[in-house]
C-alpha cells in the first residue's frame, strides 16, 4: 500500500479558510478508524485529513497547530494503515523533515537566550510544543525504518533525547505525558553505544514510562511500551510487567483510539506469548 500522493491544494485565502481547512481535517481524523480491520486502518479518511492539514499550512506555513495536526495524521497514516516498508520511510521522512524546520526556526528565535528564558519563551509559542512531539513522534519511526543500530550511530537517538526532553520541559501532560512516553521508550529501544549512546538506561526507561502512566492512565501505548520494558528490565517486574500487557489485551478499546488500541493489543499478545 502507497502513501498519499499529494493532491493539488485548493488556495485557502483567509484566516476563516485556514481555520475551516483545520477543522475539516480534524472531522475525517476523527473518522480514521471507519472501516478499519482490528489494528489496521482504511487510508481513506487519514488521507482526507492530510489533504485539508496541508491546505491550511500551505495558506499559513508558520501555523504550528496546522503543522502538528499535519504530522499527526502523517504518523497515523505511516504506523496504522498497512503500508509497507518504503512507503514508510516516506511518510515518516516527510514528517521528520517537515518537524525538524519548524523546530529549527523555533530554536533560531530562541538561541541568543538562556535555559529557562528559551525554556519560558517557547511555552509562549502558541502549538510549540506539539510541534516537537510530533517531530519526536516522525523521527523515531524513521530511525526504526533504518534500523536502530544505523540511526543510533547517525546521532538519531541524541536528537530525539532533545526534543522529548524539551516537550517535556514544555508541556509534560501533552498527548498523555507523551514526551516521558517517547523518551522511555527511546531508552528502552536505543542500542547502548560506547560515546554515542552510553546515557541509555533500562532504568530510566521504565521511571520515564511511569511518569507516562501517572500522566496517561488509560493509554494502550504507554501500557504496552511499560510491559514491554518491564519484561526486559529486573526480573522482579516481570509480573507487572505482564499486567500491563493483559491491559492492552484484555480493556475494550478506547473510543478515540480505536485503531491504535487493537495494534497495541495484538503486539501485547505475542509479547506475552514469547515470554512464557
Amino acid at each position: 500500500m502507497g502513501t498519499l500522493q499529494a493532491a493539488p491544494l485548493a488556495t485557502v485565502h483567509s484566516a476563516d479558510g485556514v481555520a475551516a481547512s483545520i477543522a475539516d481535517g480534524d472531522a475525517h481524523y476523527a473518522r480514521r478508524a471507519e472501516g478499519a480491520h482490528g489494528g489496521t486502518a482504511n487510508p481513506r479518511e487519514a488521507d482526507l485529513a492530510i489533504q485539508a492539514y496541508r491546505r491550511a499550512l500551505a495558506a499559513s506555513p508558520a501555523d504550528l497547530d496546522a503543522l502538528s495536526r499535519l504530522l499527526r495524521a502523517l504518523h497515523f497514516r505511516g504506523a496504522f494503515c498497512g503500508a509497507d516498508l518504503p512507503a514508510r520511510k516516506r511518510t515518516f521522512d516527510e514528517g521528520r523533515l517537515l518537524g525538524q524546520a519548524a523546530v529549527d526556526r523555533l530554536e533560531k528565535g530562541v538561541e541568543a537566550r538562556p535555559g529557562t528564558e528559551r525554556l519560558a519563551a517557547l511555552r509562549m509559542t502558541h502549538g510549540a510544543a506539539g510541534a516537537y512531539y510530533w517531530t519526536a513522534a516522525h523521527l523515531g519511526q524513521w530511525a526504526l525504518t533504518r534500523g536502530t543500530f544505523a540511526a543510533a550511530r547517525s546521532g538519531v537517538a541524541g536528537r530525539l533525547r532533545n526534543l522529548a526532553e524539551t516537550v517535556i520541559a514544555l508541556d509534560p501532560a501533552l498527548e498523555e505525558g507523551g514526551g516521558y512516553r517517547v523518551l522511555g521508550r527511546l531508552h528502552h529501544q536505543a542500542p547502548r553505544i560506547p560515546l554515542i549512546t552510553g546515557w541509555v538506561s533500562k532504568t530510566k526507561a521504565i521511571e520515564y514510562l511511569r511518569q507516562s502512566h501517572a500522566l496517561g492512565p488509560t493509554n494502550p501505548v504507554t501500557w504496552f511500551f511499560l510491559g514491554d520494558a518491564m519484561l526486559d528490565g529486573d526480573a522482579s517486574l516481570a509480573e507487572e510487567g505482564r499486567g500491563f500487557l493483559r491491559k492492552c489485551t484484555d480493556t475494550p478499546p478506547r473510543a478515540d483510539y480505536l485503531v491504535e488500541s487493537a495494534y497495541y493489543a495484538d503486539l501485547a499478545r505475542a509479547r506475552l506469548t514469547a515470554s512464557r
